[in-house]
């Protein structure tokens, strides 16, 4: 059986599937792993994390994977530091990834839990998206994804 996310009516992928996403530490990213976002944002000592939440990666039915809530045009962007000073992707000591918006927000994402870990009805993010173990049917519990009372 394999694993399905809805968000409402709405398909959000098959779990597993593999994208090109990696989060800000090089991990790479399937459709429903959960990830923590962090914006990032400019602070007196560097920069200052605020906590956005956990999110599903997802992938609407033709189109590129994506991490619910983050839909748009944003470019992973590293920098690298040596001994604490900017440096190139050759000689460096740490580095640093980044989800940067056309609007120059910085997001950091942080791969929390693989889509393997996930269990049916696990319900996470900005879109209540929702694991649904599909059955022969094509349907998850044969009901569309819809909610029952237990």
């Amino acid at each position: 059986m394999r694993k399905i996310l809805k968000s409402g009516p709405v398909s959000m992928g098959v779990c597993g599937t593999p994208t090109s996403l990696t989060d800000s530490f090089g991990e790479k990213l399937y459709v429903g792993d959960i990830v923590d976002v962090w914006y990032a944002e400019p602070a007196p000592e560097g920069r200052s994390l605020n906590v956005e939440g956990p999110e599903f990666v997802v992938q609407d039915e033709g189109e590129e994977a994506f991490i619910m809530g983050m839909k748009g045009n944003y470019q992973l962007q590293t920098r690298y530091y040596l001994n604490g000073e900017e440096s190139n992707e050759t000689d460096y000591d740490y580095a640093e990834s980044y989800y940067q918006s056309e609007g120059g927000f910085l997001w950091v994402i942080k791969k929390i839990k693989d889509h393997k870990d996930t269990v049916h009805r696990e319900r996470w993010g900005s879109g209540n998206v929702t694991v649904f173990l599909e059955k022969e049917t094509g349907d998850p519990d044969g009901i569309d994804g819809r909610e029952v009372s237990a």
